[in-house]
């Protein structure tokens, strides 16, 4: 029998590592900005084209602003990451996320070490550990 578990995928900070996350995250802050200028300018046609509806305006500026406050808010946290990301040591682990795997299951099997957490180790996109028996990630 196969089940789905999941995988954490750490990646070792190289100075490559680096440089590539910091470009991500400066790709996502511009991206970001250029959705709330795009949210701002629709923002404004709406509210011309429906100058007549103020309780229609009223709604659509509550729910612009939130649209805006989130992406603001995803901006801050990707100014505190790249912060982080220049103080932190080469050699250090960085938790990227989680996958899943198919693992095989048959009867006679330790439950508990199959359900002990699995870890994948990347550095500089290769696979460099793969670790069985880690805590299991929730």
């Amino acid at each position: 029998m196969e089940i789905i578990k999941k995988v954490v995928v750490k990646q070792i900070l190289t100075e490559e590592s680096r440089q590539r996350l910091k470009e991500q995250f400066i790709g996502r802050q511009y991206q970001l900005n250029k959705e709330i200028q795009q949210l701002e300018f629709v923002l404004h046609k709406k509210l011309k084209d429906n100058k007549n509806n103020i309780k229609y305006q009223n709604s659509l500026k509550e729910s612009f602003n939130r649209e805006v406050k989130r992406r603001k808010d995803r901006l801050r946290q990707l100014e505190l990451k790249l912060g982080q990301l220049d103080e932190m040591d080469l050699g250090s682990e960085l938790r990227e996320g989680t996958i899943q795997m198919i693992e095989q299951v048959a009867e006679g099997d330790n439950w508990e070490e199959i359900m002990k957490g699995t870890e994948i180790v990347i550095k500089d996109g290769v696979v460099h550990e793969i670790r069985q028996g880690g805590v299991e990630d929730e």
